[in-house]
């Protein structure tokens, strides 16, 4: 059974199928390990958090090797909108389309962003 990944506002973004994150679609997007997101390339992410990919300070960045790309999986129906969580940290959810050269944290994110 899949657990669905939420973004703060509390929409379904994604799922998650054993060691791995998939978009609503079925598309493979990261890995999980230790409740750590990484993109297949294996630079971290973010951490998921009451079922979010949050980005949170003080959590070890270290990347891990890359990771095969599972195929895809059968997409999920049926994800209802939850209640805004009022976290903290940013969702990072949206890091996981982009292209592994330019996923991390959303400083990253921002760096790349502002240079472009």
């Amino acid at each position: 059974m899949a657990d669905y990944i939420y973004s703060t506002q509390g929409s379904p973004q994604g799922f998650r199928l054993g060691d791995y994150l998939y978009a609503l679609d079925g598309t493979p997007l990261a890995k999980v390990f230790a409740e750590k997101v990484f993109n297949f390339s294996g630079d971290y992410v973010g951490l998921i958090m009451n079922n979010m990919v949050l980005d949170r300070p003080g959590v070890s960045r270290r990347s891990m090797p890359p990771a095969s790309i599972p195929a895809p999986a059968t997409p999920v129906h049926g994800a209802e909108r939850r209640r805004p969580i009022c976290e903290a940290y940013p969702d990072c959810f949206d890091l996981l389309a982009l292209p592994t050269v330019d996923a991390g944290s959303t400083e990253q994110a921002a760096t790349v962003t502002a240079a472009a």
